[in-house]
Order: structure tokens, then sequence, then C-alpha cells
């Protein structure tokens, strides 16, 4: 008796593992439709562009554009910088003020090479202006310095006799405007059907029209160039005018034909003054810099307050120059939509020679943009 009891319970007790209570709680299977199971096979098959992960969270396919993209926008840029250098020279431009900015993108649709990488056509189009310089002083000589501590002054002490330079930020009364246009097949990253982020870079053409005058930081000229002012006034603007077309950076076939044409006819009539003007509708203000302080106080009685702006200007090395398909490259990052809008971060920028200058554009920049697919 006892034995049987013991026979049920091992018997019992075996049903229980190999049939768990959920099962004979659950009801009977019934067969699935066809909708049903095509339904499944669509939710889970590996050939669909989204794979069973992204489907369980409910991430949605980002809609594509066709055709193309129009993508207005506006940036902010973190680094934006200038270089001019060439025959001797250089000049470093930036600005301090950040400002929005903003731009204007086409892209092309996207052409896949495989689910993850691609390639498509930017076209991309802005303004930077640039109003502060970037120049180099002598540093003080860290050498001289006493009555430091003795960890301090043993630090200094292996620095003495070296004379460093610093960097200096500021207001010359320069000022440079560069409108662009980008051409670029861009190559990316990322899967946009799936969650819509992307990495890309690309290397293409860009147009650019610069606007304005650099300092070279060349005491000799600057000096030479308002000390003439002292002389005959026709001899002085024609120099003047010879001087900066001989700088190589005003280009009198493709630049801005009214400042080229004042430029040229310095001294005839009130060219002068109009030039003035002319650069004060442009965003020229008066500096007050020393050199600009020089002209202002040695010429006031000679020269009327437009003239002395001209002038105060073309003291410097003026630009007016337009460049076509010169090397532009860009390295981005791309962020899904939230809502209808979408951000990049990405860094881009022309390099090119230009008359034996080198110039080069480097900004760093994250935009908001609406895409508009068509």
């Amino acid at each position: 008796m006892k034995r049987n009891i013991q026979t049920k319970l091992y018997f019992l007790l075996l049903l229980l593992v190999l049939f768990p209570i959920s099962n004979f709680a659950s009801p009977a299977k019934a067969d699935l439709d066809e909708d049903v199971l095509k339904e499944i096979k669509d939710h889970y098959d590996s050939g669909q562009k989204a794979n069973k992960f992204d489907r369980d969270l409910g991430i949605p396919k980002s809609p594509k554009a066709k055709f193309f993209s129009i993508q207005p926008g506006g940036s902010y840029d973190f680094i934006s910088d200038l270089d001019i250098s060439g025959r001797g020279a250089s000049a470093a431009m930036t600005t301090e003020s950040q400002k929005p900015n903003f731009f204007f993108d086409i892209r092309s649709k996207d052409y896949k090479i495989n689910e993850a990488f691609g390639f498509q056509f930017l076209f991309h189009s802005a303004r930077k202006e640039f109003d502060k310089q970037v120049y180099s002083v002598p540093a003080p000589d860290t050498g001289s310095s006493s009555g430091s501590s003795s960890s301090s002054s043993s630090s200094s002490g292996s620095s003495s006799g070296k004379n460093d330079k610093n960097t200096v930020t500021a207001d010359l009364g320069t000022n440079v405007k560069v409108d662009y246009n980008y051409i670029i097949p861009t190559f990316y990253w990322g899967n946009p059907e799936v969650d819509g982020f992307r990495m890309g870079f690309g290397f293409g053409l860009a147009d650019m029209r610069m606007r304005g005058n650099v300092d070279f930081r060349d005491p000799g000229q600057t000096i030479g160039k308002l000390y003439g002012a002292m002389g005959d006034r026709d001899t002085f603007l024609n120099t003047l005018s010879f001087i900066q077309l001989s700088s190589g950076l005003v280009d009198l076939r493709r630049g801005d034909p009214i400042f080229n044409y004042l430029l040229v006819n310095l001294s005839q009539g009130n060219n002068l003054e109009l030039m003035g003007a002319y650069l004060a509708s442009q965003g020229t203000h008066f500096s007050t810099d020393i050199i600009s302080l020089l002209v202002y106080a040695n010429l006031q009685d000679k020269y009327s307050p437009l003239e002395l702006l001209a002038l105060s200007a073309l003291s410097r090395t003026s630009i007016n120059a337009k460049d076509k398909q010169v090397f532009a490259y860009m390295i981005y990052v791309e962020t899904p939509k939230f809502g209808f809008v979408k951000a990049r971060l990405s860094w881009h920028g022309p390099l090119f020679k230009d008359s034996g200058y080198t110039i080069h554009m480097s900004t760093l920049e994250l935009a908001l943009m609406i895409p508009i697919d068509f």
C-alpha cells in the first residue's frame, strides 16, 4: 500500500515536470488564418530594412526623399576662422560675437551601396562674417619674475631666456564677408529608414566671394600709406590705388564692380568720399585701433569723415575676389527628425590658392534644419 502511494506520487511529479500547470490551463490551440501569418512573417522577416529589435521598440521608419530634399535652416558656429597667407604675409580672421547664420541646402535622394552605406549630392549655400583679427605679440620674459615660491621658481628657471608669443584677438578695423556655395558628393554611413542617424564626409567644389580688408601687420607699408596722405592728394590716392591692386586680392574681372570702379578712380572727383559711403553701407565702421586713430588725428583737417573712413579701410589690404570651383570638404553627423526639425554637427570649409595666397576657411557648427522632401 505504501509502495503504491509512493509510485503514484512519483508519477504525479513526473507529469508536473513534463506538462506544467499552465499547459493544462491554456485553451486549445486553433489554426491561425493567413492574414495573421503574413503579419507575423512581415514583422520578423530578416530581409526587412528594420530589424526585430527596432520593430519591437516601435521605432518608425523615417521617410526619405524620392527625388530631392530642400533643407533651409540656421546654424551656430563654435569655431569659424579665415586664414590668408602668402607673399611673405599672413592674416587670421575670426569672430568673437557668434551670431546665428542662415543657410540653404538642397540634397539629392540617397543612392545606396548597401543597407548601411550610400552617397548623395549636397548643395550648401551660406554667408560668414569675420570681424576680429588674430595676431601674435611677444610675451613678457617669464625668467625675469622674482619673489615666487621655490617650486615655481624652479619651473620658471627652466624657461628663463625664452620669449614666446601670445595670441591676441582684437578689433583692428578689419572685416571680411564671405559668401560661399558648395556642391559636394557625400558618402554616408547609417540606415535612415530605421533611426535617422547618419555620419558622412565628402569632397567637392565651392564658389567663393570675399569682400573686406585684412591687416597683414606690416608697419612699414601702413605708415608709408598714412604719411603719403600728407603730400599731394592726387598722387597719394593714385599710389594707394596701385598698392591695393598690386596686392593680388582685388579681382578686377570678377570682384565687386562698385568697389573696383571707385578704387581705380579714387583720385577722380569725390570718389574717395563715395568709397567711404559705400564701405559704410557694407558694414565698415570707424575703428578705434591705433592705426585708425593716427589717420583721424593727422588728416581730419584735409579730409571729410567719410573720406577718413575710406582711408582707414584702405590703409589695410583690401579683399575683393570671386573664386570658382575651388576645393571644399565637409564632415558631419546628423540626428533623426525631432518633430519637423533635424540637427547636424559639421566641420567644413574651402581650401584653395589664389594670386599667390593660400586661403582656408574652417567652420565647426551646429545646425538646425527643416527637411522638405520631394
